[in-house]
């Protein structure tokens, strides 16, 4: 293709042949997409049946790496799976950490498009200038860990995706892990490579150099970068105790426990590795983005944390989503509680908020045994086996389990956006100040600058009065995208350090293509209107952009009642309040507000007009 930062390449493997072949993309893609998500987006809209069966060979799986992978840019490394998710139907972009979109690039790929269904238990693996699948026979079975360490010992260098017992099953409330410590995949991408019989993708590190057009520019941007976040008094915090902190009373025992992890280019190192030397649960060695506190029916603080690494590192072996599967469970457990769930439903559990029932609903769940098959379903499924009294109380948006409740800080954009996403929630897409409360609006003022934000919209922002979660979540979004098209880690800690006219800057240095901030937004945009159109094309409208009824009753946490308030915590938010907010959104992006579908109009202002012959559109 002949573009610095891009091989231009993409792999085609079909598991059902165990053929491959390699082939250019079209050069086009870059200047109007990109590249990561935007590009991978593309080409699920143009190879992936409309209707498939998520579990089927016909869908595919889609593994991308953006330019900024595989360079010293600073958290270029994410990784990028597409696919059709089978916990709600949803096509849509899964991103995840680790060395696998650097190592993909060391091979001369920036796409790999994976079909079919092997005929039996295979791991792909990819190699420069080599393509294999390997019988993994002996390897089905083994959970997460045991799968990577075992690739990893036949195959270093190399980076590993690899799926547990939970995918092997096909349960939908599953995650995949990426080198063990990075998540990618929630909703069940670990269900779709369980459908084809792939256990695992390495990919081995290579020696295809990253082209770069203006290496002593991008150095000295890099330089600045690290220079930056070197002095930052945040990264020294985050060394010493992570991007989450234990709580107080478990600092101590933490700091003692666990080393910091990071990814390929990252100064960071966010993530954590935490071995257990004492205790019930001695021995336990296991991995997490950050530690996660589940305190269970525990009476100390060491008791709680060791339950809760135990806990860890259960849901990460199987391969079951943290987040799905936490929220659930505290769920389940109020509805028993309450009589609404009984023994009968549970096929004879007693449910409790202790370890053990924690324990053995993972097992169950990742064995597809008893209640274990309906919570291996996820949320929805959940509430739907239980009738709809039980709507009131299992939060879920497209049938994923919410991350973040706003009764518990107000509606900001990350709470808003689990609403709006096509994947369901998911709170990555809408960062901003909101994540703590009490913000001013120049806080946000100066964040809408960072990303771009025009005067114009920045000014319709401001004269909203209040903080409005509906029109700003629309750049929020469009950021994300961004980041994702690049291969760029959007975790705040790493995105304080950007601005578009810095991202602007590195990318002309990296690809010798003279881009303006606007230019680069206008893309991110149409990036993620191509990703909203593939679920358009699915019958994905304003209807699955709702809130669930959980929201709109009071949540006692420690016997304190929180309802939903406005992000500046002055009312208390109704429906139709978070209707209103759907209508600024769907009006900041120029969609229909009585549909929530993207006009023509709209699709021709970003050059995407080509994309509406076959849909049903508002003009």
């Amino acid at each position: 293709m002949g573009i610095p930062g891009y091989s231009g390449n993409i792999l085609y493997v079909d598991l059902t042949s165990g053929s491959t072949r390699l082939e250019q993309y079209d050069a086009g893609l870059v200047h109007t997409l990109i590249g990561g998500y935007g590009i991978s987006s593309k080409l699920a809209y143009d190879l992936i049946p409309p209707g498939v069966d998520p579990l089927s060979p016909e869908n595919l799986i889609i593994v991308s790496a953006g330019p900024f992978a595989g360079t010293m840019i600073p958290g270029g490394a994410k990784v990028l799976v597409t696919t059709r998710f089978p916990i709600n139907g949803a096509l849509a972009t899964a991103a995840g950490g680790g060395a696998f979109a650097p190592f993909l690039k060391s091979v001369g790929l920036d796409h790999v498009v994976i079909s079919g269904r092997a005929r039996q238990p295979v791991s792909l693996r990819i190699a420069e200038g080599q393509v294999s699948l390997d019988d993994a026979g002996e390897l089905w079975g083994s959970d997460t860990y045991e799968t990577t360490d075992i690739l990893r010992h036949s195959y270093e260098p190399c980076s590993v995706i690899a799926i547990g017992q939970a995918g092997e099953n096909l349960v939908k409330n599953s995650i995949a892990f990426v080198d063990k410590a990075a998540t990618i995949g929630r909703g069940g991408l670990p269900a779709i490579m369980g459908s084809k019989n792939l256990k695992a993708m390495v990919v081995q590190q290579g020696q295809v150099p990253t082209e770069i057009a203006d290496r002593p520019t991008l150095h000295r941007l890099v330089n600045r970068l690290h220079e930056r976040i070197m002095r930052w008094p945040g990264r020294q915090l985050i060394q010493e105790n992570g991007l989450m902190p234990a709580p107080p009373d478990m600092t101590e025992l933490h700091q003692k426990t666990r080393k910091p992890l990071a990814c390929p280019s990252c100064p960071l190192a966010d993530k954590v590795m935490v071995r257990l030397e004492e205790g019930p649960y001695a021995g336990v060695h296991t991995y997490m983005p950050h530690l996660g506190v589940n305190r269970f029916s525990a009476t100390t603080s060491s008791e709680a944390y060791q339950q809760s690494i135990k806990y860890t590192d259960t849901l990460n072996r199987y391969g079951i989503g943290s987040t799905n599967f936490s929220g659930l469970f505290a769920q389940i457990v109020e509805l028993y509680r309450e009589g609404i769930i009984t023994r009968e439903d549970t096929g004879g559990i007693e449910l409790k908020n202790d370890i053990d029932t924690a324990l053995e609903l993972l097992r169950m769940t990742a064995c597809r045994e008893g209640f274990g098959e309906v919570l291996a379903d996820g949320a929805e499924a959940v509430a739907r086996s239980l009738g709809e009294k039980s709507e009131e109380y299992i939060a879920h948006i497209k049938g994923l389990g919410i991350v973040r409740d706003p009764r518990l800080g107000g509606l900001g954009t990350m709470e808003f956006e689990e609403i709006t996403m096509p994947r369901g929630a998911h709170v990555s897409a809408a960062g901003s100040p909101s994540y703590d409360s009490g913000r001013p609006f120049t806080d946000f003022a100066r964040h809408a600058e960072r990303m771009g934000v025009s005067t114009e919209a920045l000014k319709r922002l401001e004269e909203s009065g209040a903080f409005n979660p509906g029109r700003y979540s629309k750049y929020s979004e469009d950021w994300y995208s961004l980041f994702n098209c690049l291969g760029l880690c959007n975790r705040a800690q790493v995105n304080r350090f950007y601005h578009v006219k810095t991202i602007a800057a590195l990318y002309s240095a990296l690809t010798g293509i003279d881009v303006s901030p606007e230019q680069l937004m206008e893309s991110a945009e149409r990036a993620w209107t191509v990703g909203k159109l593939l679920n358009v094309r699915e019958g994905f409208d304003r209807r699955q952009d709702r809130a669930p009824e959980a929201w709109f009753r009071p949540l006692f946490r420690e016997g304190q009642e929180h309802r939903m308030r406005n992000y500046d915590d002055t009312v208390d938010l109704t429906r139709e309040d978070v209707e209103g907010f759907l209508d600024d959104y769907y009006d900041e992006r120029g969609y229909d507000k009585q549909t929530g579908l993207p006009t023509r109009e709209k699709l021709v202002e970003l050059g995407l007009e080509s994309m509406a012959t076959d849909l049903t559109l508002p003009d």
